[in-house]
């Protein structure tokens, strides 16, 4: 497994910050691609969706290897730019997929205070099944000042799933999604959370 350290986004170089955004489209090309085919188009449409300061990386030495969005009940991690998605996504399908995206990343997360929401966790292709977004999120848990950790993930994706499960994460509810429906092949996301200290089994 591989060991890694991690960084703010917004504490990289340009080229490390332009690794970050290549392993987000990369990993989730399959959802993206009905907006474009061509990457460099979706780079261009999502340059500037990830909030810098709330993405953290996971770093193998300098490399980037993986990254994650830290959403609270006051920022969202990821902030769609229409003027970026109509220059690189054309007119109709800019503005289908703002809309769209708007409508699941624009508002508020329904969490207190002392939650933190993992969204977005992306792995780069080459580094994928070694651990890594599993002791990515465990860092976190470790180090950031919060009381409970929340994520979801789609009911198409039973891999991530399997990997939130082992590190202690567990079903809350499921909620149908417009997103998934119109862009990607899922039609549910399940919400997960854990405590940051998970009971002792034996008490």
């Amino acid at each position: 497994m591989t060991e890694i350290t991690m960084a703010k986004m917004s504490q990289l170089s340009e080229t490390q910050k332009e690794e970050v955004r290549k392993i987000f489209v990369t990993s989730y090309y399959k959802d993206m691609k009905t907006l474009h085919r061509d990457t460099e188009r979706l780079l261009g449409g999502f340059r500037r969706v990830l909030q810098e300061d709330l993405i953290r990386v996971a770093m193998d030495g300098e490399r980037p290897v993986a990254m994650v969005g830290c959403s609270t009940n006051k920022r969202r991690a990821m902030e769609v730019n229409k003027e970026d998605f109509l220059a690189n996504f054309g007119f109709i399908w800019g503005h289908v997929g703002y809309f769209s995206f708007r409508k699941e990343y624009g508002n508020p997360l329904p969490i207190d205070d002392e939650t933190l929401y993992f969204e977005c966790v992306a792995t780069n292709e080459a580094d994928r099944r070694q651990g890594v977004a599993g002791q990515m999120l465990l860092k976190l848990i470790e180090t950031e000042p919060y009381k409970t950790f929340a994520l979801d993930v789609v009911d198409s994706n039973g891999r991530a799933q399997s990997v939130y499960e082992r590190i202690g994460f567990r079903e809350v509810h499921r909620k149908k999604s417009l997103i998934g429906k119109v862009f990607m092949d899922y039609s549910e996301s399940i919400w997960m959370s854990r405590p940051k200290h998970l009971p002792n089994p034996s008490e």
